[in-house]
């Protein structure tokens, strides 16, 4: 008796499976916007407008962290070049001079404040100055409310450089000690963050840009799951894969920059 051929098509290899997407995500970090001076950390509100005017020129839309996170866990979309804008240490000049900037042009931005600046400016009653002041609690409300600015946490009594260099443990320090001092400033800004009607963030910006890896698990383990380094690097963000979010690098906005060189810098 003859042998049955098999169909070759049974045979075959299944296909290989399609790569998980990717996108391109470069994120840039703002600090002050004065109108008296410029610096490393400084731009001015004339050099923020030629910023956002040259990202949506070179094609970018800008987005907030949060549709990057849904994106990886495979919800919504996201542009074909997104771009993030953070704002660090929470400074009032964000919103006088920015939120109204960002109307204009209809850029999305984060600012990531120290709670205890924040609770200072409100409790003193010395705030709305551009100069120095810190944005406070009904501010927070107001900016979210906008539809333009979300918030990501910065501690809220950690941005420090002595006794203890922003989050790191000190030298002296046992982990069970650093744990608890560790958790117990974040959830204090997380709860401060809640009690002002501002969403608790799930983004945490590292002060000076310090972390660890037992930084970084505890803050996983708390909830958070985008972690912003002072490491400038584009990020490559794969969809369904979370960790990628762990990592994540920014470019400092030097105001000594012209705006074009800034984005020839980011866009590399």
């Amino acid at each position: 008796m003859m042998a049955m051929a098999i169909p070759t098509s049974i045979c075959a290899p299944p296909p290989p499976p399609e790569p998980a997407p990717t996108v391109v995500v470069p994120i840039v970090m703002y600090h002050n916007v004065l109108k008296s001076k410029t610096g490393k950390y400084v731009v001015s509100p004339a050099q923020l407008e030629a910023d956002f005017i040259a990202y949506k020129d070179a094609g970018y839309t800008a987005v907030f962290l949060s549709e990057i996170i849904a994106w990886v866990d495979g919800q919504g979309s996201l542009p074909q070049k997104p771009i993030v804008i953070t704002f660090d240490d929470g400074h009032y000049n964000n919103i006088h001079y920015g939120l109204e900037i960002a109307k204009k042009y209809d850029m999305k931005f984060m600012i990531n404040p120290v709670t205890s600046f924040s609770k200072f400016t409100t409790d003193s009653g010395d705030h709305s100055n551009p100069n120095y002041s810190h944005i406070t609690w009904e501010q927070m409300r107001m900016a979210h409310e906008s539809g333009l600015v979300e918030f990501g946490n910065h501690t809220h009594n950690m941005h420090k450089f002595k006794p203890r260099y922003g989050i790191a443990q000190m030298s002296n320090e046992s982990m069970e000690d650093y744990t608890d001092a560790f958790l117990r400033d974040i959830s204090e800004s997380q709860r401060l963050f809640e009690q002002s009607g501002v969403p608790a963030p799930r983004t945490f910006a590292y002060p000076f840009g310090k972390y660890s890896k037992e930084s970084r698990a505890l803050l996983v383990d708390m909830g958070f799951r985008a972690l912003l380094t002072c490491n400038e690097w584009t990020n490559t963000i794969t969809q369904g894969k979370p960790d990628k979010l762990h990592n994540l690098g920014r470019f400092n906005r030097d105001g000594s920059y012209s705006t074009q060189r800034f984005l020839e810098k980011i866009s590399k």
